[in-house]
């Protein structure tokens, strides 16, 4: 299938199946601790960055993660199960079960898991979902090097 994007083949061919890889780990710390850094930022727009940015750098993180877990699929899949869990997460969330009321108590419990339910997280995830796709999309995703975009020469 053919992708609209066009990149250089010089461009796709320096991510070899190692340099992809390295990189993907790179970014994986970098989209974790930027992450984690959302729910403790204090400045302008407090509220909305603790509350609802956290979670386009949850999909994010969940997208390069399941990516290095499964290296050949292609990269819609990781970032469609990452969102998936995300949004299972949220919808538990909701129903306010008591073991998830204990579990939130620690806080880190409560970066991982999220500790109240929003609608309006659904539309971070999707954000989040499209970000990890533009990234994978931009990564080789198998053994072969293959990219998920087009090369030119």
């Amino acid at each position: 299938m053919k992708h609209i994007l066009l990149i250089p083949q010089r461009i796709t061919e320096m991510f070899s199946r190692n340099q992809g890889r390295i990189f993907k780990i790179a970014l994986l710390v970098l989209v974790f601790i930027t992450g984690l850094s959302t729910r403790q930022y204090r400045g302008e727009h407090q509220l909305l960055i603790n509350n609802n940015v956290g979670g386009v750098f949850y999909v994010l993180f969940g997208s390069l993660l399941f990516s290095l877990i499964r290296p050949r699929l292609k990269p819609y899949l990781p970032v469609l199960l990452a969102f998936g869990i995300t949004c299972l997460l949220e919808v538990i969330q909701w129903f306010r079960f008591p073991f998830m009321i204990e579990l939130t108590k620690n806080n880190i419990m409560a970066y991982v898991f999220g500790n109240s339910f929003s609608w309006a997280d659904f539309i971070y995830y999707a954000i989040g979902a499209l970000a990890g796709l533009m990234v994978l999309y931009l990564l080789p995703y198998n053994h072969s090097g293959e990219s998920g975009i087009t090369a030119t020469k």
